[in-house]
């Protein structure tokens, strides 16, 4: 009767110590550090959450320096526009193909050559904004032309053909850190994870802690309240364009530093858009070139990129595609 009682003993001890590692496993791991220009937050629960966090952050470190325009290969790129050839690594070397397949796929509306004319307005990591003349915006447009830049697959290297020309990897670095990142993790075996870059850039891995998919708030622009919260299921991404963050205010009229390429100015009929795609950089780009299509029937243009997305227009009216409307709980 002894050893029978002992062994019920250490049958719920057993129980209870498994029970308390599964808790301690549930338990969500959260550290943050500055890259990019904002807070990147990462959140990560199960097994290695804390080790694969900080290989995560590491990771997200790298692709900064890869894609720095003031240092590297990035700006070596600038530096030799009109003159020769660059030699660019594998992964970068692909990384630019990405972004230049994507950017086509919205007809142009996201530019990966931007760069003069967010010099122009002074809306880079440091600069506070300053509004151009219309001769000045004129002048730099030819140096924004896709078709200009030479990608050389037998020799590896990049060529921007017109002196002047310069990459602005701005809109999608970050969008591929967290992508990186969402690797990094789940091969470390990580059991759920969300990744924030900066509330403009999430992407999502595994469900929740206590299960079900992850719940994200979509911030309104102007007021302070949400105007939903949508659903994300392992792997999907969110990503945001707003003219919240970087822009200044001339004459009553709110200039941002998300600017379309085919007129050099900032659109000013619409405040936000969050789109929903399968990877944080596909949502940063295409977030980026709806918010920038002034003119155009955005919404039909998020349904050509096969995403959703949801619309605050420049009155504060808000539009969503259907398959939007359908996940997003008001």
């Amino acid at each position: 009767m002894r050893r029978i009682i002992g062994l019920l003993v250490a049958m719920v001890g057993v129980i209870l110590v498994g029970f308390f590692l599964r808790r301690v496993e549930q338990q969500p791991v959260e550290k943050s550090r500055f890259l990019f220009g904002t807070l990147i937050r990462i959140t990560a629960y199960g097994p290695n959450a804390s080790a694969g966090i900080d290989q995560a952050l590491a990771e997200m470190e790298r692709i900064h320096r890869l894609t720095a325009q003031d240092q590297g290969v990035v700006a070596l790129i600038n530096e030799e526009a009109g003159q020769k050839p660059v030699p660019v690594e594998e992964e970068l070397f692909s990384f630019l193909q990405k972004v230049f397949q994507l950017a086509e796929k919205t007809g142009g509306y996201f530019n990966p050559v931007i760069g003069p004319l967010v010099e122009l307005w002074d809306f880079d990591y440091e600069g506070k904004g300053r509004l151009p003349s219309p001769d000045e915006i004129q002048s730099m447009l030819p140096l924004t032309q896709s078709k200009q830049v030479v990608f050389d697959e037998k020799n590896q290297t990049v060529f921007l053909k017109q002196a002047g020309m310069k990459l602005d990897l701005s809109g999608v670095a970050k969008g591929y850190a967290v992508d990186r990142a969402w690797t990094v993790l789940k091969q470390a075996g990580v059991a759920g994870a969300l990744i924030n870059g900066g509330e403009s850039s999430i992407r999502v891995l595994g469900e929740r802690p206590g299960g079900g998919p992850w719940r994200i708030a979509v911030s309104h622009p102007r007021r302070d309240e949400w105007i939903g919260v949508v659903h994300l299921g392992s792997g999907q991404a969110l990503g945001t364009s707003a003219d919240t963050e970087r822009y200044f205010e001339h004459n009553g009229r709110r200039y941002s530093h998300l600017l379309n390429p085919a007129t050099g100015y900032p659109p000013a009929d619409l405040m936000s858009v969050t789109v929903i795609a399968p990877s944080a950089l596909e949502a940063d780009l295409y977030s980026t070139a709806v918010f920038v299509a002034e003119g155009l029937d955005r919404t039909g243009l998020i349904k050509r990129l096969g995403i959703e997305g949801v619309l605050v227009d420049g009155t504060a009216g808000i539009s969503m595609t259907p398959g939007m409307e359908a996940i997003l709980k008001r």
